[in-house]
């Protein structure tokens, strides 16, 4: 029987695989990927090389103990520069480590180069300021951090092998005779504080200057107060409550800022020294804390905190020296009738007068206190609204500058209205301070008198501020840089590519974030940590405040977990979006704080009230809002 081939199809060409195609194909994409791995690592060799040449070549100073500092410290990068092109090879050290690790040596480099550089002519600087009897102890102590006066020698730079960044601490003997970084917070600084220290100027506080003239001002308002002329310093007291108000209020201005009262301790009535170490500032009260400036902590300024026993000591030397100083101005007061006032001084008067007619008016309350402030703020463009609380009037700001909080004078339990109008005058009237409302206020007593106030309640109530995003406001890095600061948008634009890695990055900008009054507590109680298991989605998780829970717990992208927790995906440039919608809710939050703030209701009066130790010292908010450009907000045109 012939065979028969039913259901049998011919191949066709066209059916056929090329292998030799496929083949050639394969071959010249592994060529490329060969070709790609050696121009990566060409590119890194000759980085490694650059960066070598330039630790060899660069230009030192002519100190000897910096020099041999700089020797020292350039020999410890290239032996990390080594080590990382060692683990890179070797695969123990992944790319994107080794790129982070490398630029964060680069930086530190470069301003390693600008210390050693500038030093020579910071050092002859210093000596100038010190020898002419200029800069304050606390410029020079800071000097003294990083070996200013003597030399480099028992101080070294230290390279962190696992990140690649500086630091510069003073070595000391360890176990076995080995020298090892001090633990001592007095003794290491990271290098970008220390260069930015060698910048910082402190002038030695004239308090002798600011007591004189303190004295001469209350000598004006004795005068005020009898136009006889004075002779003896008991008449001088005879102003009693006036007197002693007005030398209160200028010793209290003189010190407002710690670093002057530091340089009074140390420059004026010493036996008082620096440090940074926390614990040794709390045994020896003879140690003024220095602590990283809180308005821009990365800058490497230090500003004293002051302890109560401290301060107290500068008041009570203030106030003797004041003392001692009144019979000497008052024994030179002329006993002769003062020649009449000019025209232009008679206006100075009636301006004060009424100036502080208005002051008194605010601590009337009602309508007469609402027409008050309306004719303050026509004359004070900077002031926003004033409200009262149970023991103070605060100031709010066009600006978003921190309110300002006046409080109330009280004798026996009430409110000495006209002493409490004088600090409100110099507070809302840019042309008086504390001295020339004082001045205003006697003048005013001598034909208008002061009656019981007849309105009831608190006068006034707190504006609320409406909220920004992260497309207009600021962190405070980008705010010391004024008009070149970027939004905290841009700033998560210029982030790396997404990764679980980069949460500490992400963290860095939250923290940075420049709080509203009252807020900062809550903005540093932030977290954020990176997860994800092998061959999953890399997450964000973020631990919140409850405060901030509402503002985010809805936003797409983010899934909510356990407590205060959320988590986003991060492992893609699209992730970043959701990142900023995360971040707008923070904002939004510490707004929300902000505004919500009461001191004149507990929370059982007010669940929406703020408790008191978030530190924030306003009253009530009202139900309408007001745009206000915030210290952190950029201008969107």
């Amino acid at each position: 029987m012939a065979k028969t081939y039913a259901g049998y199809v011919k191949r066709e060409v066209a059916n056929e695989i090329d292998w030799s195609s496929i083949g050639s194909g394969i071959s010249d994409m592994l060529l490329d990927e060969r070709k790609a791995r050696e121009d990566k690592k060409k590119e890194i060799d000759d980085a490694s090389r650059e960066f070598s040449k330039v630790l060899t070549e660069a230009e030192g100073s002519g100190h000897t103990g910096i020099n041999q500092f700089f020797l020292d410290g350039a020999n410890s990068i290239q032996e990390v520069r080594l080590m990382q092109d060692r683990l890179l090879r070797s695969g123990q050290l992944r790319l994107k480590d080794y790129n982070v690790q490398r630029q964060n040596a680069i930086d530190g480099t470069n301003e390693m180069l600008a210390l050693v550089k500038g030093y020579d002519t910071k050092y002859k600087e210093k000596m100038e300021r010190l020898q002419s009897g200029v800069s304050a102890a606390q410029e020079q102590y800071m000097m003294e951090q990083i070996e200013g006066f003597s030399n480099f020698q028992n101080h070294r730079l230290y390279v962190n092998p696992t990140n690649g960044q500086f630091s510069i601490g003073k070595t000391v003997p360890g176990k076995g005779g080995i020298n090892e970084l001090s633990k001592n917070p007095n003794d290491f600084s990271s290098m970008q504080a220390l260069k930015n220290r060698l910048n910082i100027k402190i002038d030695k506080y004239d308090w002798n200057k600011n007591v004189q003239q303190g004295v001469d001002n209350l000598a004006k308002i004795v005068l005020a107060k009898n136009a006889g002329g004075i002779k003896t310093e008991e008449d001088a007291r005879q102003l009693g409550d006036s007197y002693d108000t007005a030398k209160a209020n200028w010793i209290d201005s003189m010190m407002t800022n710690s670093t002057n009262v530091g340089s009074m301790l140390t420059d004026w009535i010493g036996g008082y020294s620096f440090t940074q170490d926390s614990f040794e500032a709390g045994q020896d009260d003879s140690k003024i804390l220095l602590v990283p400036d809180p308005r821009q902590p990365s800058s490497g300024n230090l500003v004293p905190k002051l302890s109560d026993a401290q301060e107290k000591i500068v008041k009570k030397r203030l106030e003797q020296e004041f003392e001692s100083r009144v019979d000497k101005i008052q024994t030179a007061m002329p006993t002769q009738r003062q020649a009449p006032l000019s025209a232009g001084e008679r206006t100075a008067q009636q301006e004060g007068e009424i100036g502080f007619g208005l002051a008194l008016d605010l601590t009337s309350g009602g309508s007469i206190a609402g027409e008050s402030l309306e004719k303050i703020k026509a004359n004070n463009n900077a002031i926003d609204n004033v409200y009262e609380t149970e023991t103070s009037y605060v100031i709010q700001y066009k600006d978003g500058s921190e309110d300002k909080t006046i409080n109330k004078i009280m004798r026996d339990g009430v409110e000495a209205r006209e002493e409490t109008a004088v600090s409100l005058m110099a507070a809302v009237n840019p042309k008086y301070d504390a001295t020339k409302a004082e001045t205003a206020k006697q003048r005013y007593l001598k034909t208008n008198t002061i009656g019981d106030r007849k309105e009831k309640g608190l006068f006034g109530e707190r504006t609320a501020i409406s909220s920004q995003s992260t497309s207009t406001y600021q962190t405070k890095s980008e705010v010391a840089k004024g008009d070149k600061g970027v939004s905290i948008s841009q700033q998560i634009e210029k982030l790396p590519t997404p990764d679980e890695d980069n949460a500490g990055q992400v963290l860095d900008v939250i923290k940075d974030i420049y709080p509203l009054p009252g807020t900062e507590s809550f903005i540093n109680q932030i977290q954020v940590t990176g997860g994800g298991l092998p061959g999953a989605q890399d997450v964000l998780i973020f631990k919140l405040p409850p405060e901030f829970i509402p503002f985010v717990q809805d936003l797409s992208g983010v899934t909510m977990g356990e407590g205060n927790n959320i988590q986003i995906d991060y492992d893609a440039k699209k992730d970043k979006a959701t990142l900023r919608n995360v971040i707008d809710g923070i904002i939004a939050g510490m707004y929300d704080i902000y505004n919500k703030s009461d001191v004149r209701k507990t929370p059982e009066d007010n669940p929406d009230a703020v408790p008191p130790e978030a530190g924030t010292t306003t009253g009530t908010t009202t139900a309408t809002t007001s745009t206000v450009k915030t210290p952190g907000e950029l201008d969107p045109t």
